[in-house]
């Protein structure tokens, strides 16, 4: 009786062979894992450059809200009044004094 109470006794494992049918499901299903992590792997590819490009686009968009946020903090001012009259309409403060030049013929 004490032989059947002993923890280190023998295991015998038996090894049967596998049918074919079972080796063709494993094998397909090793086959459509390996596909489906590669495009998974194709996919993830594909957004992490979409990431890149928005992160891109992004950051000029803060750049461009920075300037314009700049340029309305100016707008109320006496030099951005002048600048915009001179640059987009084209007019010159009243007390401006043009000079032509004259040339002369010997």
């Amino acid at each position: 009786m004490a032989a059947n109470n002993n923890p280190f006794r023998r295991i015998r494992l038996v090894y049967r062979h596998s049918s074919t049918l079972l080796k063709c499901v494993i094998l397909a299903a090793i086959v459509l894992s390996t596909v489906a992590m590669m495009t998974l792997r194709f996919t993830i590819r594909e957004y992490q450059d979409w990431q890149q490009e928005l992160a891109l686009q992004a950051a000029q968009l803060e750049q461009e809200n920075r300037t314009l946020t700049k340029n309305i903090a100016q707008l109320g001012t006496v030099e951005s009044i002048k600048r915009i009259a001179r640059e987009e309409l084209g007019l010159v403060d009243p007390d401006t004094q043009f000079f032509v030049p004259v040339e002369n013929n010997p």
